[in-house]
C-alpha cells in the first residue's frame, strides 16, 4: 500500500526527550544493547549508546509499538460471548443480535474500552473495522493511532438495492470526514461474500487511495458459496457470483493494496492471484483458537509471496485484545522464530497503513511510537544477542511499563 497517497502526515508535537534501556529494538533485524532513544517533534532523532543506565533502565527494552492489523473496537461491549456450539453462522447471528441491542453510549464505551486495552498492552496503531461510524468521535482524546475503516454491507444482492445505495452513502461520508491528528479514514466492504459486485465496483471508484480491508476466505462454507452457491451460506445470501473471492475483488478493481482478513480457506488458485497485489493477509491467532480452526496455512501464503500481519479481531471472538498474546500464540501454533513473529506484529501491519514510512519501527525519522518492556526472563542481560532477545519477548509476554505515541506518554 506504500504507493497510495498518504492520507495524513503525522502532526509534529513539541514533546522531546531521551529514553535509555538495556536494549532498543529498532526493527526485527536490528537490536542494539545499552542504548538510548532521543526523540523530538514526534519523531526519532537518534539511537545512541548509553554509557550509564540505572538498574531499572538496564532491565527494560525500548521497542516500537505493535501494529494491530485487524480489530473491531466497537465490539468491546460484547466480551465474554461463548463460542457457538452450532458453528460460525450461529455465532454471527448472536453477534448481530448483541450489536443491535447496544445503544450509542454502549458502543462508544466499548470502543474506548478496546482502545484502552490495546494501549495498555503495547499497541500504538490499530486498523479498526467500524460498523457504526462512532469510533472516531469515541477516540477523539485517545493517544492511539487509528485507521478507521467504515464497514459496508449490502448482503450481496444480484442487483443494487436500497442497502447498496445506503452503503455507498456511508462510504462517501466516511471518506469526506477530516480524521484529525493520528487518524486516517478508509473503507471495509465487510466480506467478499456479503458485498455485491456493484457495491465493490462503486467503492473502487471512490476509494482514491484510501485503505481498504475485506474479510476473505474465513470459512470453508464461505468459499463453497462463492464458487457454487451451495451450503449453509446459500440460505443466507443472494445468488452466488460463481467465482472466488479474490477474483471478485480483482474484477471490481479493489484487490490491489487491500488488506485481506483471515484467509483460512482459500479456493484453488487464489493464493497465486494475490502475489504482489494485496497489501497483506491478516491472521488473528486468538480468534483462530476461539473457533478451534484447522492450522493456518502460513507456509502456503508465504510461498506464494503474500505477506502476513497479525491482529486481535474483537472481544466477541477473542479472550483479550493483547498483541503480546497474539505474538506468543503465533509462535506456538505456526512455528515462527522471534524475529518472524515480531515483524508480523509491527512492520508487516505498518505497511498497510497511511504511515507505512514511519510506524512499526524505531529508526531515525520514524514516529516516536515506543513501548518500554520488561522481559520476564532476565537471562537476556547475560547473553546479549538480538535474536535471543526477540525470542524471549515473543515466547513469554513481557510487562509493558509505558507507552508513547508520537513522543507523548499515552494514558489510554
Amino acid at each position: 500500500m506504500n504507493s497510495h497517497r498518504k492520507l495524513e502526515a503525522i502532526t509534529p508535537t513539541t514533546a522531546s526527550g531521551l529514553l535509555r534501556a538495556g536494549a532498543v529494538v529498532v526493527d526485527a533485524g536490528d537490536v542494539r544493547f545499552d542504548s538510548a532513544v532521543r526523540y523530538g517533534g514526534g519523531r526519532i532523532l537518534s539511537i545512541e549508546p548509553a554509557s550509564e543506565l540505572t538498574p531499572s533502565e538496564a532491565e527494560t527494552v525500548l521497542a516500537p509499538g505493535f501494529v494491530n492489523a485487524h480489530a473491531h473496537l466497537d465490539l468491546g461491549a460484547a466480551s465474554g460471548m461463548p463460542a457457538p456450539a452450532g458453528g460460525f453462522l450461529p455465532w454471527v447471528s448472536s453477534v448481530m443480535r448483541r450489536r443491535e441491542s447496544l445503544d450509542a453510549a454502549e458502543v462508544v464505551a466499548g470502543v474506548r474500552r478496546s482502545a484502552s486495552r490495546l494501549l495498555a498492552t503495547g499497541t500504538t496503531t490499530v486498523l479498526d473495522i467500524d460498523a457504526t461510524g462512532l469510533a472516531l468521535e469515541a477516540l477523539a482524546h485517545s493517544a492511539i493511532r487509528l485507521i478507521s475503516l467504515r464497514e459496508l454491507i449490502d448482503g450481496s444482492p444480484a442487483e443494487p438495492d436500497g442497502r447498496t445505495r445506503a452503503a455507498m452513502a456511508e462510504a462517501r461520508e466516511a471518506l469526506e470526514r477530516v480524521p484529525g491528528e493520528r487518524r486516517a479514514a478508509g473503507l471495509s466492504p465487510h466480506g467478499v461474500h456479503t458485498v455485491s459486485d456493484a457495491l465493490l465496483a462503486d467503492l473502487a471508484r471512490v476509494r482514491a487511495g484510501a485503505p481498504v480491508a475485506v474479510h476473505w476466505a474465513e470459512t470453508a462454507e464461505e468459499t463453497e458459496w462463492m464458487l457454487s452457491g451451495t451450503g449453509a451460506f446459500g440460505q443466507w445470501l443472494g445468488p452466488s457470483p460463481g467465482v472466488s473471492g479474490v477474483e471478485r475483488l480483482s474484477r471490481a478493481g479493489l484487490l490491489d493494496g487491500a488488506l485481506l482478513i483471515h484467509g483460512n480457506c482459500p479456493a484453488p488458485g487464489e493464493l497465486e492471484q494475490l502475489s504482489g497485489r494485496c497489501g497483506a493477509v491478516v491472521h488473528c491467532p486468538g480468534s483462530h483458537l476461539y473457533f478451534a480452526r484447522a492450522p493456518f496455512r502460513l507456509g502456503e501464503l508465504l510461498a506464494a509471496g503474500v505477506d502476513v500481519a497479525l491482529g486481535t479481531d474483537s472481544w466477541a471472538s477473542n479472550a483479550d485484545l493483547d498483541m503480546r498474546r497474539e505474538v506468543r500464540l503465533a509462535r506456538e501454533t505456526l512455528g515462527l522464530s522471534g524475529h518472524e513473529a515480531w515483524r508480523m506484529a509491527t512492520e508487516a501491519g505498518a505497511r498497510c497503513t497511511p504511515w507505512a514510512h514511519v510506524t512499526g519501527r524505531l529508526g531515525v525519522g520514524d514516529a516516536a511510537d515506543i513501548q518500554r518492556l520488561r522481559p520476564r526472563n532476565s537471562a537476556w542481560r547475560t547473553r546479549p544477542e538480538g535474536g535471543q532477545l526477540l525470542d524471549l519477548l515473543t515466547a513469554v509476554e513481557p510487562e509493558v511499563q509505558s507507552v508513547w505515541v508520537g513522543g507523548v506518554l499515552a494514558e489510554g
